[in-house]
């Protein structure tokens, strides 16, 4: 169809406003029987008097007399006739003769009709002004009288001296200076007459100069206004008949207002019951009466403290952490999720693994079935010195998709966690521990297994002990004495290894053997094979065999693995050459406090590491009490059986050309291992190297004990957190809070936050049921009070957070939903204004903060009592203009809310604070979607009253959300149960003008500042609510040219030209801009409850010339 509109024009309405409200009608000075003043009576009795015949002492009378002198030449008739003196008329009488001469064409008509009307006014100012001159000298402001005739009068003669001699009247009225110039006189006139207002009321009531009969004159005023006072009561009186008397309708009691008071209960005392209606005295009220104040419900004193206040939240995948004890009850409003500093939120992994002193070391990490980019984590570990950073260049992930992590030899030990030396956490254990940072906290990573492993290379870092000593091994030593036999042998001792079940050990001994052999061995708690073919093995043969890829070491050490299998192992730039360094060596391994020798035990046989360490230590010789942790290799060959060596030696030198016996000589060793875990997250990882899980949390750890899988970032299910922790809680304790919020500072155009509270046991945080807690703050959107019973807990091995403290956590799911916070106290109760001594004493005005400081009874259990904030939701009694106007809507609305003018009426009348309100009926208006044919829906658009911001750019006229939320729980018990109400805030635009503009040339002008005027006359003309007490309306229609025209007659405004205006829509919910209109041809609102607001930047341009 044509003209198809989706606009409904009952919703395109301005809604209501307080002050449409009130019928005139209902005002008792709507219609009075008498309207008149004492001044009226004065210019009356001047007037009758010139109609009232003189009769002189011998009853005759002259036809030139009258009464008028004794009447029109008294100071008070003066001063009464120069007050109600019309200049009105005068304007009036312009502008009609203004209009009226344009359809005469003579020009001498003209002048005459316009000058008789300026000549009127010099006649009428002087016989004025000469009554001034009669005025007692006493009254002062005859002074400025006679003082401003001369400026008034010039005025008048220039005026009429320019009607005389201009050519043309027509020209000279459409003059802007002659104009001007008459719109000044009529100002000083209007100025001049209305001054005489004062002077007149101060000669009726304290001018002790009038005379006798005057005076009389003036007492019979004073007595007619009673009664006159008391006609033009009729109205009142006829309204109080009907709404009082018949109707029963009385105005509304006083409503007492509420105080927190804060209870310090006396040391060493005690908790006690503090009873409901326990007095308080608040000094005196505004009239001299004594105030008191009573408390509202019985109230548990006890020793409970605050000593902890903390938040956490997530802003942009960044964790931030906040402690809020400082900044609590210092009156000043904060946020409890401020922008403050980051906070890591962790997985750390404990364990003998990472104990690891020296050498190049690698971790490689595999958490299946997840494939991780590790720079998309922190990693850390636990230094000798401090927590030591894994940089980017030492992590990759490789073709195998394991992350490996390389600490090179150059950094020094990696050793267990100390809370001294690893500053930021405290983490019960003894093991090293590698730190896992996402630098994505919101990611949720699960792994089914993780898999670790280890590789050491170049360790050197370990003791080795001969029969003589302990020897440098950085320095060539001789590992069997300078006269070698079985039997001698050296201790390697490795606490770092022998810490690790089912490690693989790979020893590196270069000696001085002729042929420059190198001897490797293995490791193991399996039987091998045999290897006597590897010592037989040449130099350029193993040496081609080199394989770079570490990564495949074999690392299980449940299966054997072959000499053969590990020799091809060979590290990239080392060369390893075999052989023999004595035919037969024996190792031995320690087993309660010896060595114990293995009958099938040569040099290239197995270790089996069947007693492993558990113990951190330093590396030292073992003694008797020593049980495990060092192997020795001892010397076992037919050729140094008992003195061989030496018998061999002394021949050998006593032949011509001696060929020495050689003693075995080491030039360098090191010891390089590898031990590799999977950890399934079952019972079975117990047979394996210990491993603890750990999650760092932002003010403590928790410690996993995770079945089948295992997730790298901590439960934080909440965008927000707060805790509050308290001291001296005990089970069953009574626990009442105070939490003083900055009310309006949550986003009002959000829902509410949705609220939980838990509190802590051990580690484990617990629901507390909203029936068991008592909350007046409706969600952190208001002041109150809110109480429970401290529930049983156990917070003695708390490690999540600081131990000993009863533990409240406040769960926020949207941060900007709650208002900020200016304190939270303990030990609060609520009183109310109280009559204690029955004197009438309600409400009259609100007690300011630390008013109440004291019982009226003093009570040894109570030290102090302190009033931190000031009174609130008090109410004055009705008065009878408002009784007047509530009782007008009930009769209409019956208390009940069917039609618009019902929904608006009802909540105008409940709240005070809101300014305007618009009904839309069938109008759906949710998160869902929008339509205006909803059968059912009902939404309501409210607006506040005041400026709740000091600066015009950020205040729109938005009600707070704990006003929000009253309106709608006060209007559902009004409406059907059928009706699906929704209270929301009107939709935000603005208006965005762009343009050049050329400046009028004016000297000494600094037109820097014309464009912040332009900025502020557009956004006055726009929004006119924001800057003065003009009525608050939703938005029109506006035409482009209405807004060129306003910057056109700006005085300093030459020409514009490039003129264009972009339509901002800001989001429901933030103030962010969602959609842009650019260069519309006319400004239309989106919808039937847009509000227009200041918009600061607006984009103007000077032109610097004519082009």
């Amino acid at each position: 169809m044509e003209n198809c509109s989706s606009k409904i024009s009952i919703h395109q309405g301005m809604g209501t406003t307080q002050n449409e409200r009130f019928l005139p009608a209902l005002q008792p000075d709507y219609f009075l029987l008498d309207e008149r003043e004492e001044i009226d009576y004065v210019v009356l009795a001047q007037k009758m008097s010139t109609y009232l015949k003189h009769f002189n002492e011998s009853d005759s009378v002259n036809e030139q007399s009258d009464w008028s002198p004794f009447f029109a030449w008294e100071s008070t008739a003066i001063l009464a006739q120069i007050y109600k003196w019309n200049i009105q008329d005068y304007e009036k009488k312009y502008e009609n003769d203004r209009k009226s001469i344009a359809l005469i064409n003579d020009n001498e008509e003209q002048r005459k009709i316009i000058k008789r009307v300026f000549e009127k006014i010099q006649y009428d100012f002087t016989k004025l002004t000469d009554k001034v001159e009669t005025l007692d000298h006493t009254i002062s402001i005859k002074e400025f009288l006679l003082s401003s005739k001369e400026a008034i009068e010039t005025q008048v003669n220039a005026i009429l001296l320019k009607i005389t001699n201009e050519n043309s009247i027509i020209t000279l009225l459409q003059s802007y200076q002659f104009n001007k110039n008459i719109q000044n006189l009529f100002g000083l006139l209007l100025y001049w007459k209305n001054s005489t207002e004062k002077a007149f009321v101060q000669q009726l009531e304290n001018y002790p100069s009038h005379t006798p009969h005057y005076a009389l004159f003036l007492a019979f005023l004073k007595l007619l206004g009673i009664a006159k006072n008391d006609m033009n009561d009729f109205t009142k009186r006829h309204l109080d008949f009907y709404y009082k008397d018949i109707l029963q309708l009385l105005p509304q009691k006083a409503q007492p207002d509420f105080v927190h008071l804060l209870i310090e209960p006396a040391v060493n005392k005690n908790a006690f019951l503090l009873p409901k209606n326990t007095v308080f005295s608040a000094g005196k009220n505004s009239l001299g009466k004594n105030k008191f104040y009573a408390s509202t419900s019985d109230q548990a004193i006890n020793s409970i403290k605050i000593k902890s206040f903390l938040s956490h939240h997530i802003v942009q995948n960044k964790w931030k952490k906040t402690d809020l004890f400082a900044l609590n009850a210092t009156n000043t409003p904060f946020s409890a999720f401020p922008s403050s500093e980051n906070t890591e939120t962790a997985l750390l992994l404990a364990s003998p693994l990472f104990y690891m002193k020296g050498g190049t070391r690698t971790i490689t990490l595999k958490f299946d079935p997840q494939i991780l980019n590790p720079n998309s984590f922190d990693f850390w570990i636990t230094g000798e010195k401090k927590w030591l950073e894994i940089t980017d260049e030492n992590k990759e992930l490789t073709q195998d998709k394991y992350i490996k992590l390389t600490i090179p030899a150059s950094e020094k030990a990696i050793v267990p966690f100390s809370k001294e030396i690893h500053a930021g956490e405290i983490i019960a254990t003894s093991h090293p521990i590698l730190k896992i940072i996402p630098k994505n906290n919101t990611e949720k990573i699960d792994c089914k297994t993780l898999e670790i492993g280890i590789t050491v290379i170049g360790l050197k870092n370990l003791i080795v002990a001969t029969d003589t000593g302990v020897v440098d091994i950085n320095k060539p030593f001789k590992p069997f004495g300078d006269f070698p036999k079985n039997g001698n042998g050296f201790i390697i001792g490795c606490n770092e290894f022998f810490l690790k079940k089912g490690a693989n050990a790979k020893f590196s001994i270069e000696s001085n053997a002729t042929s420059s052999y190198t001897f490797a061995g293995t490791l193991n708690s399996a039987v091998t094979n045999n290897v006597n073919s590897l010592v037989q093995s040449n130099v350029n043969t193993l040496a081609q065999s080199r394989i770079s890829n570490v990564q495949n070491l074999s690392l299980n050490t449940n299966y054997s693995t072959t000499i053969d299998n590990l020799a091809s192992q060979v590290f990239i730039g080392s060369i390893y050459r075999y052989t023999r360094l004595i035919d037969s060596s024996l190792l031995l391994e320690m087993k309660n406090g010896k060595f114990v020798e293995s009958d099938t035990a040569t040099f290239n046989s197995v270790y089996a590491n069947s007693q492993w360490v558990k113990e951190y230590a330093e590396d030292v010789i073992p003694d008797k009490e020593s049980i495990s942790g060092y192997i020795r290799i001892q010397l076992k060959d037919p050729k140094y059986v008992n003195e061989k060596f030496l018998q061999d030696y002394i021949e050998a030198a006593k032949t011509q050309s001696p060929v020495l016996p050689q003693v075995p000589v080491i030039q360098s060793f090191d010891m390089s291992y590898s031990v590799a875990e999977k950890y399934t997250f079952s019972d079975s990882d117990n047979n394996l190297n210990v491993l603890e899980y750990y999650h760092l949390l932002p003010f403590g750890y928790e410690k996993l004990n995770p079945k089948y899988s295992l997730s790298l970032i901590p439960h934080l299910p909440k965008k927000g957190e707060i805790y509050i922790g308290f001291e001296n809680a005990q089970p069953g304790n009574g626990l009442s809070i105070l939490f003083q919020m900055a009310e309006g500072t949550a986003n009002p155009r959000k829902e509410p936050a949705k609220i939980s509270w838990e509190y802590l046991s051990g580690n484990q945080w617990t629901t507390i049921d909203p029936h068991d807690i008592g909350d007046e703050t409706l969600g952190l959107l208001q002041s109150g009070i809110i109480n429970l019973t401290v529930p049983d807990f156990d917070n003695t091995q708390t490690v999540i957070l600081p131990k000993n403290l009863f533990w409240l956590r406040i769960l926020v799911d949207e941060l900007d939903r709650i208002c900020h916070f200016v304190g939270i106290h303990e030990q609060a109760l609520k009183a109310v204004l109280f009559d204690f001594e029955n004197n009438g004493s309600g409400f009259l005005e609100f007690t300011s903060k630390e008013t109440v400081s004291k019982l009226y009874q003093p009570n040894s259990f109570i030290k102090k009592v302190k009033q931190p904030y000031h009174s609130f939701g008090g109410k004055k009694p009705e008065e009878d203009t408002q009784l007047y106007q509530r009782s007008s809507e009930r009769l209409k609305h019956k208390q009940r809310a069917i039609t618009s003018w019902d929904y608006e009426r009802l909540i105008l009348q409940e709240f005070p604070e809101v300014y305007r309100v618009k009904c839309l009926n069938h109008y759906r208006y949710d998160s869902g979607s929008v339509s205006n044919v909803s059968a059912g829906y009902v939404t309501l658009i409210p607006i506040a009253k005041s400026l709740s911001s000091s600066t015009v750019w950020e205040w729109k006229p938005l009600l707070s959300l704990s006003t929000l939320q009253h309106i709608k729980n006060t209007i559902m018990r009004l409406c059907s149960p059928h009706v699906r109400l929704s209270i929301k805030p009107h939709v935000l635009e603005k208006i965005q003008i762009s343009c050049k503009v050329k400046y009028r040339e004016i000297s000494f002008a600094d037109t820097r500042l014309y464009a912040d005027l332009l900025k502020e006359t557009i956004n006055r003309y726009i929004s006119p609510w924001a800057f003065n007490d003009l009525e608050i309306d939703f938005a029109k229609k506006i035409e482009l040219s209405s807004l060129i025209q306003l910057i056109d007659n700006q005085p300093f405004v030459d020409y514009i030209i490039d003129f264009k205006v972009n339509q901002l829509i800001l989001d429901d919910e933030e103030n962010t801009v969602i959609k842009e209109m650019a260069d519309v041809k006319e400004i239309v609102p989106q919808t039937d409850y847009t509000l227009f607001i200041p918009n600061d930047t607006h984009e103007i341009e000077e032109l610097k010339n004519n082009c």
